[in-house]
């Protein structure tokens, strides 16, 4: 692309992370859909999704090596490339064996951008703006996300009830694939800035002892944790609404799109929040606020109750998100960074995989519901621990003489 041209990086990561999220809000809603379509069982469903978050979390080690060697740029390049291509393949098989190729494929080209968010939006703004610069991302991540949802809803009702169309999962993934390969273009807008230093591959893995650090560790606990209760219920939304609720695609999508609409208007508000209140209390008071609503979906509810549980669950936790990033990305080092993020969507994957495999068994062998009871109870211990570990952090920036 010509050079004359000049772009703001963090905004036009924003179009990154808008391709990111609508790719994974379609596989989100369609995967589990799919297999279960197929003759498969809501355990092996299950054990499929957890694969795509393993391929996340294994892939996040090779993605904070590979970032730094070949760049940010032509790391992006991959992902969208990556992502584009296992959308569609992973759902015109549907032998297993094809199936979890595929999926492991989609999961380590949304390894890259997850390991690459927290380090591209840190080095692309100043302390003073980075907060806002989350909260952006945040928003157009979720926007992505409903918009996914919404579409993909509707336009599978139309393509199966109107036009008369089988195998409409297959046609929705073609067309959220073709949407995806569009943002290689903005992709190449980005003004790549290289790192002071680029590190070996034994400087990269030396890294990672940042985990030896009792407040990292401690917050790598509390993603482990929130990661396996979320597995167990949110890869499973659209399951659950369709056959414990009986609703069409069409509902599901617009409730799953509301639901997201509630994650971008707590985002517009976090400045505000977080002006007032700062960042560790206004991520832990959202978290708490997100617990009633989390267990007011497992029960029976009319179809309005089930739209504001949605909402107000997805937008109370997922505000903590982008909170949660600026904090973690200001406890190391600059040169720390890719390990740090490297390390968080590690441990936030493998847990969120195991979830994934614990919530698919549960709803085979108990009920629907019971997954959102252990959910509760890992929140509750996340949020304890989310607690322990930010005065444990303020302590140490207190000793050090640095301003928390």
């Amino acid at each position: 692309m010509p050079s004359k041209y000049k772009f703001d990086n963090v905004k036009l990561f924003y179009f990154i992370s808008f391709s990111a999220s609508f790719s994974q809000g379609i596989f989100s809603m369609f995967a589990g859909l799919y297999l279960i379509d197929i003759g498969y069982s809501e355990s092996i469903s299950g054990n499929i999704l957890s694969i795509n978050t393993l391929a996340v979390a294994i892939g996040s080690i090779i993605s904070a090596y590979l970032i730094e060697r070949i760049g940010r740029k032509k790391s992006f390049y991959l992902s969208c490339i990556l992502i584009s291509v296992s959308m569609v393949l992973m759902v015109a098989f549907t032998n297993l064996p094809s199936i979890a190729l595929f999926v492991v494929i989609n999961g380590f080209g949304l390894s890259i951008r997850a390991t690459a968010e927290g380090l591209f939006l840190a080095e692309n703004t100043q302390p003073s703006n980075r907060l806002k610069a989350f909260s952006h991302n945040f928003v157009v991540t979720f926007f992505g996300f409903m918009t996914a949802s919404f579409a993909g809803g509707h336009l599978s009702t139309f393509l199966s009830d109107t036009l008369m169309i089988e195998n409409t999962i297959f046609y929705i993934s073609l067309i959220s694939s073709l949407f995806t390969m569009l943002f290689l273009f903005p992709v190449s807008y980005i003004t790549e800035n290289k790192p002071a230093k680029t590190r070996s591959l034994s400087e990269c893995l030396k890294g990672y002892a940042i985990i030896k650090r009792p407040d990292i560790a401690l917050y790598i606990l509390y993603y482990s944790l929130t990661g396996i209760g979320a597995g167990m219920v949110v890869p499973f939304f659209s399951i659950y609404l369709k056959y414990s609720m009986s609703l069409k695609d069409a509902s599901i999508g617009s409730i799953l799109s509301f639901s997201q609409f509630g994650c971008i208007a707590g985002g517009l508000l976090l400045p505000y929040l977080t002006k007032n209140m700062g960042r560790h209390k206004t991520a832990i008071i959202c978290q708490i606020l997100s617990i009633p609503f989390l267990i007011s979906i497992a029960f029976p509810q009319g179809i309005i109750l089930v739209y504001i549980s949605f909402f107000m669950r997805n937008g109370l936790m997922n505000m903590a998100t982008p909170l949660n990033t600026s904090i973690f990305m200001d406890l190391v080092e600059p040169v720390e960074r890719s390990n740090f993020s490297s390390l968080l969507s590690l441990f936030s994957s493998l847990s969120r995989a195991g979830g994934i495999s614990m919530g698919g068994y549960i709803m085979e062998h108990f009920s629907y519901h019971t997954p959102y009871y252990f959910t509760t109870l890992l929140y509750i211990s996340a949020i304890g621990v989310f607690i322990y570990a930010s005065k444990k952090s303020n302590a140490n920036k207190t000793k050090s003489g640095i301003c928390a």
